[in-house]
């Protein structure tokens, strides 16, 4: 810029100079007058090149709004103008700003200049841009995600998930550590090793459970971080709930466990239930009874009606004999057309008639498969634990002896050993 084209103080001049904030003095037709060198690294100029006649530095979809900037400064030139504009960068990328300006007009009140400041919104724009994608991101993760103070445990932030997945609100949870929803830290020294371990590896991936506000436990897996920003350290934690994987895992391991056609289980759980049961029995001075059920002519009916048959009527009594029990008893296929019905924590020798009764009355009724009505008949033996008389592999052993004298009898048959 010329000397001789500058008509202000020369001390106003050099402030202009000096100013980190760009500042632009353009003439009434838009031709520039004078930018100051924090505009010109702004905009990647140097020198006098930003006044050439082939360099313009509005966009060119903005064109049209100096027009506009200059038609309404025309009518109203004391009142200043703000908005945002964008700038081209020598190098071809869009600058956004907050365009300040205001006319400057003579003695005649014409416009001599228009005078206009330029604050860079490109950073702003992208640390607004940045923020917004995190918070996104954040607070619509398939994750909870929660940043903690390493010394205490206490939980500094959290996303929208975390405290909605746990029934708190934002402010609740913030008030809270690590040791009200996990009671496995409640005792300091159990939170130290954990956080020094974390320290150690920087990194830890881990299955625990969550307490929610309510007071019910979910499972989760949670990645937890050591970090530092700005000199401080904190840990990062992401939470997923795994609630649906456990479920998964569960009934895989449950049909693995059961008999394929009935779905009843199989003897590594009648093992389990009946160790149990024996220890309750024991305790308490109770009573167990085996009941050792087998299909009479099950072969025939094979035989006669096909094998699909066959495995409808094992079906059939496999939910007969569930529907007799308590959720507390047990009933397994032992193989073939053999079961097994344990009834525990029984009281009353009389109890035990009353159920075998029971399962005599279940095969009174004819079943229904394929428009077929099947009559089908059963031998039942029974053995009672009592006092320590045995263990479970000898009484089910009784109990089966039992079932080959029931079978002696005609029709549905029960017999005591």
């Amino acid at each position: 810029m010329k000397e001789d084209n500058l008509p202000i103080e020369k001390f106003i001049y050099r402030l202009f100079e000096i100013t980190p904030v760009p500042i632009a003095l353009s003439f009434p037709d838009g031709k520039l007058e004078y930018v100051n060198p924090a505009l010109k690294r702004m905009l990647g100029y140097e020198g006098n090149e930003i006044y050439s006649d082939e360099v313009t530095i509005t966009h060119v979809d903005d064109i049209n709004l100096n027009k506009a900037i200059r038609k309404k400064l025309t009518l109203n030139p004391c009142v200043p103008i703000q908005l945002e504009k964008r700038y081209k960068h020598k190098l071809g990328h869009t600058i956004f700003v907050q365009l300040n300006i205001v006319a400057q007009t003579d003695n005649d009140k014409l416009i001599k200049r228009y005078i206009a400041q330029l604050i860079d919104l490109t950073t702003i724009k992208k640390s607004d841009a940045a923020e917004i994608l995190l918070h996104h991101l954040v607070n619509k993760s398939n994750d909870a995600i929660y940043v903690i103070e390493p010394e205490y445990g206490q939980i500094l932030n959290c996303n929208q998930l975390a405290h909605q997945r746990l029934g708190y609100t934002k402010e609740e949870l913030l008030k809270l550590s690590v040791s009200d929803l996990n009671s496995n830290f409640d005792i300091k020294d159990k939170w130290n090793e954990h956080r020094k371990k974390i320290e150690r590896q920087g990194n830890l991936v881990l299955e625990s459970t969550h307490t929610r506000k309510d007071g019910t436990k979910i499972p989760i897996e949670a990645n937890i971080s050591f970090i530092e920003y700005k000199q401080t350290a904190y840990l990062l934690a992401i939470v997923r709930d795994i609630s649906r994987r456990k479920q998964k895992e569960l009934e895989a391991l449950e049909l693995a466990n059961l008999d394929p056609l009935t779905k009843l289980p199989n003897r590594r759980i009648l093992e389990n239930k009946l160790e149990i049961a024996f220890k309750k029995a024991k305790l308490k001075s109770t009573f167990i009874a085996f009941f050792f059920i087998d299909i009479d002519n099950f072969k025939l009916i094979n035989d006669s009606h096909g094998h699909s048959v066959g495995d409808e009527i094992l079906v059939g009594t496999a939910n007969r004999l569930k529907h007799c029990i308590r959720e507390s008893d047990i009933v397994t296929r032992m193989g073939g057309d053999e079961f097994l019905v344990v009834i525990n924590n029984v009281e009353e020798r009389s109890s035990i008639k009353v159920m075998a009764d029971k399962l005599r009355e279940e095969f009174k009724s004819p079943f229904k498969v394929k428009s077929h009505l099947i009559s089908v008949k059963a031998s039942i033996g029974v053995s009672v634990y009592s006092n320590n008389n045995g263990d479970a592999h000898t009484l089910i052993q009784l109990a089966d002896e039992a079932m080959y004298e029931a079978k002696k009898e005609l029709g549905t048959s029960i017999y005591y050993i």
